[in-house]
């Protein structure tokens, strides 16, 4: 799953990120597994895709969402998810994007190069 990572720079500052098009987080093992990852190289700072975690995280009832933003809090890392996000119908989902996104940990961005700006932005550290 790692092998899916790599680091990219913006301003000189390192973060994580896939260009994968598949999914690949599908568990919250998955997610721990990324930020070892991440700290081998010394970066706390991550971009994803929205299709790279799996529909389980857009279900709520799961807990897979709550439990990998619960990492993201307690490791103190910034994630953006880029996409469109058309396909979510949940109003709770939607809520709980809206709730992130004035938060500094976790935000859900429709362009990659607004969520790299955003990692790297010393105001919106975690």
């Amino acid at each position: 799953m790692t092998g899916k990572l790599h680091l990219e720079t913006v301003h000189a500052i390192p973060y994580g990120a896939s260009r994968s098009p598949n999914c690949f987080i599908r568990t919250t093992q998955d997610m721990l597994d990324i930020l070892s990852w991440g700290a081998e190289r010394r970066t706390d700072l991550y971009l994803f895709e929205e299709f790279n975690f799996s529909p389980e995280f857009y279900d709520l009832s799961t807990g897979l969402a709550g439990e990998i933003l619960q990492k993201c809090a307690n490791y103190r890392v910034k994630l953006a998810i880029v996409g469109s996000f058309d396909g979510l119908t949940s109003r709770r989902f939607r809520e709980l994007m809206s709730e992130s996104n004035r938060g500094s940990q976790v935000r859900f961005v429709t362009q990659r190069t607004e969520a790299a700006d955003w990692l790297v932005d010393s105001d919106t550290g975690p």
